[in-house]
């Protein structure tokens, strides 16, 4: 995949990132495969959280990405992604939903 240029891309990407089995975390950005926290860019990172996954792909728009999936989650990130009992998939729902959202507003 091609670094992503939109706020809906970066979405997108965040989406896919963590949609396979084992690729989300809750309570780190990112974790390597010994579970120890590492940064979401890190070439050890192996899983994110929804605001990791964001940052793993850098630059300007995660800010407005972070600004975007906020806003569709209606709270604040890390307290929506550790929540206890969320699911990887209500993650990925939401950040495609987010993306698409964006899509829309044309960001």
């Amino acid at each position: 995949m091609s670094a992503p240029q939109t706020v809906a891309d970066v979405l997108e990407a965040a989406a896919k990132l963590i949609e396979p089995e084992g690729a989300w975390t809750q309570g780190s950005l990112a974790r390597d495969e010994n579970g120890r926290m590492v940064l979401p860019r890190d070439a050890d990172a192996c899983c994110w959280c929804a605001s990791g996954a964001i940052m793993h792909y850098g630059g300007d728009a995660p800010n407005d990405a972070w600004s975007n999936f906020s806003a569709t989650i209606g709270g604040v990130i890390p307290h929506w992604n550790d929540h206890q009992g969320r699911t990887q998939a209500e993650v990925v729902a939401k950040l495609r939903e987010a993306a698409a959202l964006a899509r829309e507003q044309g960001l």
